[in-house]
């Protein structure tokens, strides 16, 4: 008789489970590589070093709020703010900018983003209003503040070194995507070696658990909306930076593409699961995807259809494993 193989105690021999676990967990490193060989072989251009750089230019601003919205995510939350204070921040920054050197001008926006992320924590944990009525209400707020400082005009920046840290490059990388590559790795060690990050994956899996285990649980969610915030007033710099001007609505569409990276990644919408480097695989796809479109000129509208349906397929990736599981 033949016996099937079975995993024993201190085995290395994996199980079937193991792998659909291990397949699971690294499905979107595979997506990412498989997706970077496919528009590779479709376009070439797409490896070369000088459209690599530019697409690690123009993504790394989401890329540095992606780092934000995931911290606020795993708490269980929603930020649809982040365009909002983005835009705040790029205005504050330029406008300053025009007559205060760029350390400061650059210093007072990411403070304003601090303050507007919060605020949304005060909204969220003392008046305990829904994260997504919350952070929607704000946005509003935040939006007409911007309006309100630029009247709808752009600001413009003619100092060459307030344009340093959104074009500048050494080595010919640019400043901006080095940032946020920093910015992605500090946030990730964070959140998996220190307890400031365990108590974010504990408040996000189990609230109340975690209040009676002794959690300030409204001091940690707070924290991570006040982290958004710096990250999206942190954005906004770079791209004002890059652009050396701003304006009150370049922000509006941008929060689709951060809840992506970061939906697409892996990091579950319920909290207490996810993780800082799946969203730079997130932004790793969505990058490749743009920039893919771009070099094989695919109209606009089928782009917009596509993404639709790669968060509709991440979204059900995630859930698909639960509604399968058989009782026990």
């Amino acid at each position: 008789m033949t016996l099937a193989p079975s995993r024993t105690p201190g085995s290395a021999t994996p199980t079937p489970a193991d792998v659909r676990a291990r397949l699971r967990s690294s499905g979107v490193v595979i997506a990412l590589v498989a997706l970077v060989a496919i528009v590779a072989i479709a376009e070439p251009a797409f490896l070369a070093p000088g459209n690599l750089m530019n697409v690690l230019s123009q993504w790394a601003p989401v890329a540095i709020m992606g780092v934000g919205m995931t911290y606020v995510v795993i708490t269980g939350g929603f930020d649809l703010s982040v365009g909002a204070i983005f835009a705040l921040g790029a205005v504050v920054a330029a406008g300053l900018g025009q007559t205060q050197a760029p350390l400061v001008a650059f210093s007072v926006a990411v403070l304003v983003g601090a303050l507007a992320g919060a605020l949304n924590g005060v909204v969220v944990t003392v008046l305990r209003v829904n994260p997504f009525i919350a952070t929607l209400g704000s946005s509003l707020v935040l939006g007409g503040v911007a309006l309100v400082l630029t009247g709808n005009r752009p600001f413009v920046v003619g100092f060459a070194d307030f344009g340093i840290l959104g074009a500048g490059r050494l080595a010919g990388i640019p400043y901006s995507g080095m940032l946020a590559i920093v910015l992605m790795v500090v946030g990730g060690l964070v959140l998996a070696y220190t307890a400031y990050g365990q108590s974010i994956y504990a408040v996000g899996g189990n609230l109340e658990a975690s209040r009676l285990s002794g959690i300030r649980t409204s001091l940690v969610v707070g924290s991570a909306y006040t982290v958004s915030g710096v990250c999206a007033g942190l954005a906004g710099v770079v791209s004002a930076s890059q652009l050396s001007s701003a304006q009150a609505s370049m922000g509006a569409n941008l929060v689709f593409d951060v809840l992506t990276v970061v939906i697409v990644g892996g990091t579950s919408l319920a909290g207490g699961r996810g993780a800082v480097w799946r969203t730079a695989v997130g932004v790793g796809i969505l990058a490749t995807l743009q920039n893919g479109f771009n070099l094989l000129d695919v109209d606009p509208y089928y782009q917009n259809i596509i993404k639709g349906l790669i968060i509709i397929a991440a979204l059900a990736t995630v859930r698909l494993p639960r509604r399968t599981r058989p009782a026990s």
